[in-house]
């Protein structure tokens, strides 16, 4: 779930375009983003690319249910690979700012040729306490310490004819 949601309860185009690069990355990597006991890594898919690909070690995580290596031109594949990587990890950003929109993620996804800029820190990759300096912060929210629970909003509006 995009940090906003969590820590707010907002439900917004930019906690899709997180949930998408989530998506982007589970299918890249054949792993769910998890950090239950019975998984085999304790830390969230995002963390664990996010160590790889600063590390340049992302072909460690490719689900090998992808078979690349039985491809003619490998190396080509293996780029597009490591390019979903990298638009996964743009869209999975801390501050909701930072992610592209979903038309420009579409872009990035079909213009291969296109230059990807460098994504920034994924959420909870240092354990400190996140800050949203964004226009979809409520500043009228301020959240019980001791409660675990989450406050999500919503609103409807009703059409009538005249």
């Amino acid at each position: 779930m995009a940090p906003e949601y969590l820590a707010h309860g907002q439900l917004t185009e930019k906690a899709d375009v997180y949930s998408f690069g989530v998506l982007l990355l589970e299918t890249v990597t054949g792993r769910q983003n998890n950090r239950g006991k019975n998984a085999e890594y304790s830390d969230s898919i995002i963390t664990i690319t996010w160590n790889h690909f600063q590390a340049g070690t992302v072909e460690e995580l490719y689900d090998p249910n992808l078979m690349l290596n039985n491809y003619h031109n490998s190396r080509s594949i293996k780029n597009e690979v490591l390019r979903v990587i990298h638009i996964g990890l743009l869209c999975t950003q801390e501050a909701p700012t930072l992610r592209p929109t979903m038309s420009r993620v579409l872009l990035m996804l079909t213009k291969k040729d296109d230059e990807l800029p460098a994504p920034s820190n994924p959420p909870f990759i240092d354990e400190k306490t996140m800050e949203l300096n964004d226009s979809y912060e409520d500043h009228s929210y301020h959240p019980n310490k001791n409660a675990s629970d989450s406050v999500a909003t919503i609103s409807t509006s009703s059409f009538y004819p005249r």
